[in-house]
């Protein structure tokens, strides 16, 4: 655009306006995204660690509004990739073992029999026809053949043999959710090593579905404009509202974490393996915003901290103290998922931030990438 001197404050004007438009929408946002994410997308496919197919599809790029977006995401509708859970028979290790298979054994030779008869006829003397001129002779049995004795060995103990379960597929994602390559595969490895093995702890069946209620959606923290940028913004982040158990029971995170021991006990347990895998992990209790879902996301620091609230606690201890085998000790927030009065750590929506604004919480099914 060129401004002569009168059309300057016209151009300053129409300029002004349209960065104005822009920083409407898409508040801090409007930067470029980092390298690194780009990277990761490409290094997680290479490596293989998320396998294409039917449940999870790759789409086309999201570029924006700003920084938000993806180079390569995944349609993803399945997590998970089948295995064992369990085995009918536990494999036993035996005692003792030979180096060999012990040798037949054969019972030992008859002493009475000579073994080596005498001839009927002597030869020194000449031979004839006549049976009265041969000797009476007792009637001799044929040798037993002779063997040397056995040592007594044990016999072989071998192990029973382990009757491994049918794998368990993957289980299905309610509504399908847009994610980057890197948080799949994490995702895959939470279901697979903690959150199958836990449902069959407490309940005895295997999750089939989980129902999330955001995956990629470009907004800040919170839903908060003024925030820092979310991991939603980039398909690194996932909240997870429910698991399905094959029986057809739900396990709701907004009623569960507060609901029967078993069901504290297996979100408490799912929880504390996601803190192992996830750089952020939000659960109920954390703030006023995960009181029905757990946020899992890969966010890089470069403090390198890792955030885990509410502190995680096993399944196994919260169970006990609603059962009341603990006494003596008083319920803490860590362990019952209430507010606590104060955080120790930063506010989730940014620097300077209160910790009661309320602000929108996560539209079940929605999905920015739709």
């Amino acid at each position: 655009m060129v401004c002569g001197v009168r059309g300057y404050l016209l151009c300053s004007f129409v300029v002004l306006g349209s960065l104005a438009v822009l920083a409407g929408c898409s508040g801090r946002f409007f930067a470029e995204r980092e390298p690194w994410r780009r990277e990761a997308e490409i290094e997680c496919f290479s490596s293989g660690a998320v396998g294409e197919g039917a449940g999870k599809v790759r789409i086309e790029p999201i570029s924006g509004p700003g920084a938000c977006g993806a180079d390569f995401p995944l349609k993803v509708s399945s997590l998970g990739v089948g295995v064992p859970l369990a085995f009918g028979d536990e494999a036993r290790p035996p005692s003792i073992i030979p180096a060999g298979s012990p040798p037949p054994r054969y019972p030992p030779p008859d002493r009475s029999v000579d073994p080596y008869p005498v001839p009927r006829t002597r030869y020194d003397q000449p031979l004839t026809l006549d049976p009265r001129m041969v000797p009476d002779e007792p009637t001799r049995q044929p040798p037993a053949p002779y063997y040397p004795p056995v040592r007594e060995r044990a016999p072989a103990l071998r192990p029973a043999r382990a009757r491994p379960a049918p794998p368990v597929p993957p289980l299905s994602v309610t509504p399908p959710a847009t994610l980057a390559c890197p948080l799949v595969s994490v995702l895959d490895q939470w279901i697979d090593a903690a959150v199958q093995p836990s449902a069959m702890r407490w309940f005895g069946q295997p999750v089939v579905e989980i129902r999330q209620i955001s995956s990629y959606s470009c907004r800040g923290m919170n839903g908060n404009p003024n925030a820092h940028i979310s991991e939603h913004a980039f398909g690194n982040a996932l909240d997870v509202a429910s698991f399905t158990l094959a029986n057809g029971r739900t396990i709701a995170v907004k009623s569960g974490w507060y609901g029967a021991p078993e069901e504290q006990g297996f979100l408490h347990d799912v929880q504390g393996a996601a803190c192992d895998r996830f750089t952020t992990v939000l659960a109920p209790g954390a703030d006023s915003y995960h009181f029905d879902h757990i946020h899992v996301d890969l966010m890089r620091r470069a403090s390198g901290h890792r955030a885990c609230n509410p502190q995680a606690v096993s399944g196994e201890e919260v169970a006990a103290r609603l059962r009341g085998r603990s006494i003596g000790r008083r319920y803490d927030p860590a362990v019952t998922g209430t507010l606590a009065p104060r955080r120790s750590s930063g506010s989730p929506l940014g620097r300077g931030a209160p910790d009661d604004v309320r602000l929108p919480v996560a539209v079940p099914g929605a999905d920015g990438a739709e």
